[in-house]
Parts: C-alpha cells; structure tokens; sequence
C-alpha cells in the first residue's frame, strides 16, 4: 500500500467521530460531504419460515420485521434496497413453500428498485428453477444469480456461491434424498463467474461495491467463507475499483480491511448470535421490530479524486461503520 493511502485511510479511522458529526476534512468541499453519491437499504438473513422458533432464532418476527424494515425505507428514501439471502428457511410439514417465499418478496419489493443475493436457504423446500422465476431483481434479465448496475456513479455487483467446490461445481438446488450433494459450508465461485466478474470490473470507471451471502474476508477453510474467497478477493483486488464487500451468513456480523477493501459482514436479521440465546440481550426475546431489528443504511460519498466515504448507518443490533475508501484507477 502506497504512503498517500495509507495516510487516508489513517486519516478516516482517526476521525471517524468527526465524520458522523457531519463535519469535514481539510481541504473536502462540504457539499460532497452532505449530499451520498447512492443510497442503499440492506438486510440479510431474514429465514422466514413456519418452523418453530428457536432460542436463538425467531422465525414468527420475520414478516413484521421485513415491514418494518420497508416502512424506516419509506422514510429514509434508498435509490434501492438489497437482501443478501437465506430470504427464506426450511419450513414446517404441510407448509406451501411458494406462499412463504411469495408472502416476503411482496412486501420486500413493495417499495421500488430492489435487488436479491441468493442464499443456501432459498433451496430448502424449492427447486432453483422455481426460486429464480419467484423473485425478480429491478431491470436485470429474470434467472440471473450473478449481475451488476450502475447507480449514481457507483458500480453494484451481486455474486452468487451457491456452486459446489467440486467439479464440475454444481449449483445447489432442492436437495432430495437419493441426492444430498451440498450443505451450507460447500460454497464456491465457479470459474465461469469468476471469468464474467473479471470482465464486469474490467469495463466499469465507477468505484464498486459487491454483495455476497456467503463471506469472503476469512481464510478459504472457514465454515462460512466461501471456499475460493482468497482468488475472488485476487480479483477484486487487482481491478482498483472495489471499495466494499457487504455479506451476511455469518449471524454474528464482523469487519476486515483486506489491502484496502472494506469486508462488512452483516448481522442477520433472524438472530445475531447462535450461542447467545435472545432472551439474555432483548427485552422482548427477540420479537422488538425496532431494537431486535437488523438492516442498515448504506451511503457513499465522493470525497475528492478518487476518494470516496462509505457510511453504513445500523439499525436494531446492526453496528455502524463510517470508512475511508481509495480507488486507483
């Protein structure tokens, strides 16, 4: 890393407070600071489900959490929103899996532009084929499980890993007895993907941020990490251009710089801690649609030539993140 970016990325952790008091760096035109490039509401990890709740895991708040989340969106008034995966879980016997699925995607895309990242859950009780015909991503072509766009000057990228590590790296569908061929640690980025994300970053000026459910910031081997991330991160690495990784799968959330990309892991909506029961952190066990209520607010701010504010604003458990970025291109 070169002395002039690692002084502003120094610079940005140093003043963070200032930052979110809304004030600005020496030399940076308060008018790039008050008004974000793009706005973008996320959250991740809704598993909506008919299944029983568990103590660490309340399923039956999934429906009014997600309205509630498109309400606060409402207001805030996002270019777009994004859900990073397991939309959906593993539902009780005598469940219809396409109402379930169908019942949150109504209300996720109640509010406009509105993009998917697909989970391990969504194939659960479905096949892909019917999963990739139930939701739809705004102005991409329907059944695509990788794409990107642009928005106000920002490039999006969404990935896909549900493919097996091995090849010929399957992509997950419904799982059926006589054929079990993946669990939730086997994800990859099959080279075909990776081939069209080279290319994709190749033909964009615009600094980028990518979606990913499975994360990407940990060692390969790591039960949530996607099993190739060190080549993925290679990639992005190497085009200049990627700001941020955002991912959820991994409930607990977390943060990594990795050679000046952002790595923030979501914590997912359902429940924020596998070991830690809801009853010892909420009030109301995990149902209060405002404090037990993971989503944030992303915004990015052009700070100068080539530099850019990534502000990620939490709500409920969600932490808040405001970080320096730096392209090269």
């Amino acid at each position: 890393m070169n002395q002039n970016r690692r002084q502003f990325l120094g610079a940005t952790a140093a003043t963070g407070v200032a930052l979110a008091a809304g004030l600005t760096f020496p030399g940076t035109s308060r008018a790039l600071e008050e008004k974000p490039m793009v706005k973008a509401g996320i959250i991740t990890d809704m598993h909506h489900t008919s299944k029983a709740d568990t103590p660490t895991r309340k399923y039956s708040a999934s429906l009014s959490k997600m309205e509630t989340f498109i309400s606060s969106m409402k207001q805030e008034k996002p270019d777009f929103v994004v859900e990073m995966g397991d939309f959906v879980d593993t539902l009780a016997q005598g469940t219809d899996p396409a109402k379930n699925l169908g019942e949150i995607e109504t209300v996720f895309t109640s509010i406009g532009p509105a993009y998917h990242v697909l989970g391990n859950h969504e194939f659960d009780n479905l096949t892909r084929e019917f999963v990739l015909k139930a939701v739809s991503n705004t102005g991409i072509s329907q059944g695509r499980t990788w794409y990107s766009w642009d928005s106000n000057g920002v490039h999006f990228i969404v990935l896909d890993a549900d493919y097996t590590p091995k090849a010929p790296h399957r992509a997950y569908d419904m799982n059926t007895p006589g054929d079990t061929f993946w669990t939730w640690k086997d994800t990859f980025i099959p080279p075909r993907e990776l081939a069209w994300l080279e290319k994709d970053l190749s033909a964009t000026t615009l600094p980028s941020v990518v979606f990913t459910h499975q994360t990407l910031d940990r060692v390969d081997d790591q039960d949530h990490n996607i099993k190739n991330a060190s080549t993925v991160r290679k990639v992005l690495e190497d085009s200049g251009k990627v700001i941020a990784v955002l991912s959820g799968h991994d409930h607990a959330g977390g943060y990594a710089n990795i050679k000046g990309i952002h790595y923030i892991v979501m914590n997912g909506n359902v429940g924020t801690n596998d070991s830690r029961p809801w009853a010892e952190t909420s009030r109301k066990e995990g149902f209060d649609t405002r404090l037990d209520n993971q989503f944030a607010v992303l915004e990015i701010y052009a700070r100068g030539t080539k530099q850019y504010r990534i502000k990620l604003t939490g709500y409920g458990r969600q932490a808040s993140y405001d970080l320096g970025a730096f392209i090269s291109i």
